[in-house]
């Protein structure tokens, strides 16, 4: 809402007290300014940590509203178990290839089977698998 100067009051109060609720206002929108530009443009850590101050700033209505009372200590219904079940983590698929299809395996064996220092012989300390389609 624009204020024009022809409404304004004259009354040095008014003009203080509206000077003070604009400032209020003015400083609400520079933290949601500011509070935006960090969940857009700033890490993804810290867009967390924005979320979650904005999650403990509750205002004390919402907070009595949502407060149940806690149950009496001999009430008798059943107590909430946790699922026996655990579930397990479902495996990750990433570049394997069907078993059905046909593979070729090709070994690379290095030049030279003896150590450079000690002039002993070599021995296999891993392996790097890959599968391609061709």
């Amino acid at each position: 809402m624009a204020i024009r100067p022809d409404v304004l009051s004259t009354d040095p109060a008014a003009l203080t007290e509206m000077v003070l609720a604009l400032d209020a206002e003015n400083e609400k929108l520079r933290v949601a300014m500011q509070t935006l530009k960090e969940m857009i443009f700033g890490k993804r850590s810290e867009r967390l940590a924005t979320l979650v101050a904005e999650q403990l700033e509750l205002e004390l209505d919402d907070l009595e509203t949502s407060v149940t009372p806690p149950a009496a200590a001999n009430d008798d219904a059943p107590a909430v178990k946790p699922s026996d079940k655990l579930r397990k983590k479902a495996r990750r698929n990433i570049g394997a290839l069907p078993k059905h299809l046909p593979r070729c395996e090709q070994v690379l064996e290095p030049e030279v089977t003896a150590c450079p220092c000690c002039q002993g012989q070599l021995h296999k300390i891993g392996e790097d698998v890959s599968e391609v389609l061709e």
